[in-house]
């Protein structure tokens, strides 16, 4: 059986993507594809929502998770399920703040920011939080600029690109009372805050800069195994959505 099928509260515990195929299809890319790196790891889980992945690490063996999530009904959600499937408060603890207001004083050994990279501006900020935790691998799972739409990426020893920079953010406006969205920040007006998507090559540089090596999950190859679930991630099919892991050099 699927992973969520067997833990079934997530899929009423959100309002985010709450749908069978597409939760079992980004726990692949996201879990079983790194659960050798998972087991007895001490795992920072950024904005953590409903709890999701800080559960569906513990359940591949993680020794700890700390969650930060900044809506408190994310938090009741998530500490509901896992006492109601048996977790032990020992194994994890969600902070309820913004990543970018609350001291990182652990160090952990994996990082997760799974749905929440392209809902800031503050990008290469947030690498840098990350780096400083000392983790050696990080999973970031993000809307990134549809490939239709991205420059290619040419050889230059010149470190300002004026002209054709490939490493491009772009720019939206987020409506910050929707789950789905990004919280209420310093940013925010009239009910909107401005938050980037950016390229993959960007993620790239921005991945290098903080001595950090970049790889993608294949999604082409999965949908290829697993055409059942195009119809359910029509971002990551089509393009517009990345899973990328980022090791320490």
């Amino acid at each position: 059986m699927e992973f969520f099928n067997k833990f079934n509260r997530f899929y009423i515990t959100s309002e985010t993507s709450p749908f069978p195929h597409r939760l079992n299809g980004r726990y692949d890319a996201i879990i079983e594809k790194n659960k050798e790196l998972l087991i007895g790891a001490k795992i920072l889980d950024i904005a953590s929502h409903d709890g999701r992945w800080t559960f569906a690490a513990i359940q591949a063996g993680a020794a700890y998770v700390k969650g930060i999530e900044p809506r408190g009904e994310l938090i009741k959600n998530a500490i509901e399920t896992f006492n109601f499937y048996g977790v032990s408060p020992s194994q994890y603890n969600i902070e309820r703040g913004d990543i970018f207001d609350l001291p990182i004083t652990e160090s952990f050994d994996v990082v997760f920011c799974l749905g929440f990279f392209y809902h800031t501006i503050r990008h290469a900020e947030l690498i840098d939080i990350i780096e400083r935790t000392g983790a050696k691998f990080v999973i970031i799972d993000t809307e990134v600029t549809p490939v239709t739409e991205e420059s290619s990426v040419t050889i230059s020893s010149d470190p300002r690109i004026v002209f054709n920079n490939p490493y491009g953010i772009q720019l939206l406006r987020d409506r910050v009372n929707d789950q789905q969205m990004a919280c209420h920040d310093s940013l925010t007006r009239d009910g909107f805050t401005i938050v980037g998507r950016p390229s993959r090559a960007a993620i790239k540089y921005l991945s290098n800069h903080f001595g950090f090596s970049y790889s993608k999950f294949d999604w082409h190859s999965y949908f290829v195994a697993n055409p059942e679930r195009k119809n359910f991630m029509p971002d990551y099919y089509t393009g517009w959505r990345e899973t990328f892991y980022l090791s320490k050099i």
